[in-house]
């Protein structure tokens, strides 16, 4: 049987012990625990205890109140109320130890002994005692309460017995828990016990089968890892791990001692391919190993060999390649040279031309701006003209208000003289009447007198206004006159103001539009002499890598040159092309970018960029 199924049925064995005995323990425990069985049945005693002493399962309180109705003392029908509550409490307490779980005995002897008793007890109160006390019958109250006082007796021995029996019935309960709780700590002893000699068992067999062949096994293999193969193996015969272990061992054991002959051959074989590698390091392509390997690693040399072949052939094919890749980065160095040099001098000619379309923009610019302050220069003067306009309108209509006012002044002076002229007649007419009345007229004539005179001066008064009334209405409509003329001046003039405006906003919206032309023309420039200064980089970057790959190719040959690859390497040397892209001069470059310059841009819509002409030879050798 092996460890694991042996330590499986320990343990199961050890957890069936525990089980049982959490088992036993629980169930004593669950007896006496406090609201348990035996618990409940001694608080029900104390509760039986309680009910009948004092009331209302004992039936001394309605014997003291039927003794204290006979007497007479207090109110007769409190007594009686209080007798008929003291039944109905006595009936409530037996109905419920009737229905309880309570010992048959007691509860027997409380029911049925003491509560014959009672059932007498309250028959004769109802039927004799109380029924003589309220008829005033005292010889008939009083032989009944001596019928009562013997009911009320045997019930009390009763209850005495029943209280006695109680008592032993809970002194019972109490020593048979005593003993539950002993056997209990009985039993949980003797299950500890048990486990411990369990364990140790367990121990011992757990040593004798696992732990002692284990470190044997151990001491085995640590000398093992030190180099002794020769020690001898136990328990290669058992059927369980550790026989598995030790089998284990024993293979290991074989591998170890196989490993260390291939070991001692790899080292001869280890030591040839040094060699090799060696002169190999060294650039000597011309040593071979295939002989003189062991038969088993016999592949191993003539691979090496193999790829030793190959590396010859590769080193003369670099170092031919190298050569080859030295005269054509040459070449392409000298045609980014050049290219280089044409692209810079391009990027120098746009860079003026974007600064020279920068300078045209920003004076169309300011143009455009002139034109629209101007335009809103002639707004304003147009608003004025035609303000004024109206102000010499509302001028035209005062000044024939004034000459209408003036028509209405003439005919109240001409009202006013016609009374002046009636005055004077009056006064006339009064003279008159007073030169009638002789001396009794005197004061009245002179009366008369002052009003014609003041009547006179009226009327001269009157024709002197209407005189300078007739000039003013002669003035007014001469100034009618020139003020309409005035008007119609000021209207021809806010009729070429906004002639004027009109132009002005023309001119304006045409300088905007030729601004944001010449703003898009300079924007394509730039990006043009961007590209051309990024293509310029890019040509030296190029140019940069071609050098930088020259030397790299020198510095291969050199290195190619270290090997010996047993025969000379025949490179072909390729002739050096000449470069055909025709340099051209400086002058030249910056006549081509003048005349760029000077060729003509068109905006219409978005920017027209002018195509310049370049010469053929200019890409083409390149």
């Amino acid at each position: 049987m092996k460890i694991k199924s042996k330590a499986r049925i320990a343990t199961a064995g050890m957890a069936a012990v525990l089980l049982l005995a959490s088992a036993g323990t629980g169930l004593i425990v669950s007896q006496i625990r406090v609201g348990g069985p035996i618990d409940q049945a001694g608080q029900q005693i104390d509760d039986l205890q309680a009910a009948i002493l004092p009331p209302p399962a004992y039936i001394i309180e309605p014997y003291l109140e039927a003794s204290t109705l006979l007497n007479g003392a207090g109110s007769r029908s409190e007594h009686i109320r209080r007798l008929e509550q003291l039944e109905g409490d006595y009936a409530q307490a037996i109905q419920k130890w009737r229905a309880s779980t309570l010992d048959p005995s007691l509860r027997d002897a409380l029911v049925e002994g003491s509560g014959a008793d009672a059932k007498k007890f309250w028959t004769g109160l109802h039927e004799d005692f109380l029924p003589a006390v309220q008829a005033g019958n005292v010889q008939a109250a009083r032989a009944s309460f001596a019928r009562l006082s013997s009911s009320y007796a045997a019930h009390r021995a009763k209850i005495d017995t029943l209280v006695r029996a109680a008592a032993e019935r809970k002194a019972a309960l109490g020593a048979d828990s005593d003993a539950r709780v002993q056997t209990a700590l009985i039993i949980l002893g003797s299950i500890c016990v048990l486990l411990l000699a369990l364990m140790a068992g367990a121990y011992a067999a757990l040593m004798r089968g696992a732990l002692l062949p284990l470190d044997t096994t151990s001491n085995v293999v640590k000398l093992m890892a030190g180099g002794d193969l020769d020690q001898a193996l136990t328990g290669l015969d058992r059927q369980d791990e550790i026989g598995e272990l030790a089998n284990s061992v024993a293979t290991f054991r074989d591998a170890a001692k196989q490993q260390r002959r291939a070991a001692a051959e790899q080292q001869v074989v280890v030591s040839e391919l040094t060699s090799a590698l060696d002169l190999l390091g060294q650039g000597k392509l011309t040593h071979r190993i295939g002989a003189t390997l062991p038969d088993e690693y016999r592949a191993v040399g003539s691979s090496y060999d193999g790829s030793v072949d190959q590396l010859s052939q590769v080193v003369r094919s670099v170092s031919s390649s190298a050569e080859r890749v030295k005269i054509g980065a040459g070449e392409i160095r000298q045609a980014s040279d050049d290219l280089s040099r044409r692209t810079e001098q391009q990027a120098a000619s746009l860079e003026e031309t974007a600064a020279a379309m920068q300078q045209i923009t920003v004076t169309v610019q300011e143009t455009a701006g002139n034109a629209i302050r101007a335009n809103d220069v002639v707004l304003e003067a147009r608003r004025d003209a035609e303000r004024s306009g109206s102000v010499v309108q509302r001028a035209v209509e005062a000044m024939g208000g004034i000459e209408r006012s003036s028509s209405e002044i003439g005919e109240i002076i001409a009202v006013i003289d016609g009374i002046a002229f009636q005055t004077n007649l009056l006064a006339l007419n009064a003279g008159v009447e007073a030169a009638r009345a002789g001396d009794a007229g005197k004061g009245f004539a002179v009366v008369a007198s002052e009003v014609r005179a003041l009547a006179q001066r009226s009327a001269e008064a009157a024709k002197d206004v209407k005189a300078k009334i007739n000039a003013s209405s002669e003035q007014v409509q001469s100034g009618v006159g020139l003020v309409g003329e005035a008007g119609a001046a000021l209207t021809r003039i806010s009729d070429r103001i906004a002639q004027i405006s009109t132009l002005v906003s023309d001119i304006s919206a045409a300088a905007d539009q030729q601004a944001t032309g010449l703003q898009q023309v300079a924007t394509a420039v730039t990006e043009m002499d961007g590209v051309t200064q990024q293509n310029a980089a890019m040509v030296e970057e190029a140019s940069a890598a071609a050098r930088s790959l020259a030397e790299e190719a020198d510095q291969m040959a050199q290195e190619v040159a270290r090997f010996d690859a047993g025969s000379t390497a025949e490179v072909t040397r390729l002739p050096v092309r000449s470069s055909s892209a025709r340099m051209v001069p400086r002058q030249e470059v910056g006549r081509n970018a003048s005349d760029a310059r000077s060729l003509p841009r068109v905006v219409k819509g978005g920017p027209a960029l002018a195509k310049v002409a370049t010469s053929e030879d200019d890409w083409r050798a390149f």
